[in-house]
């Protein structure tokens, strides 16, 4: 069960840092502020996936 938290946190986390990474070189530093973006939304909700999977794994280690 650690695991599957393990890899879906980790899946979360790179899918979060991929598009953050993306949307900074393309649209700086104001692309990452305005959340009216479709991407923004899916980085914001693959980082809150990521920090509650994670915490579900530290708890359940």
């Amino acid at each position: 069960m650690n695991m599957i938290f393990f890899m879906i946190s980790m899946l979360a986390f790179g899918t979060a840092f991929a598009i953050f990474i993306s949307m900074m070189l393309n649209d700086g530093v104001k692309g990452l502020l305005d959340l009216s973006r479709k991407p923004v939304k899916w980085m914001s909700g693959a980082f809150v996936l990521y920090l509650v999977t994670f915490a579900a794994f530290i708890l359940l280690s």
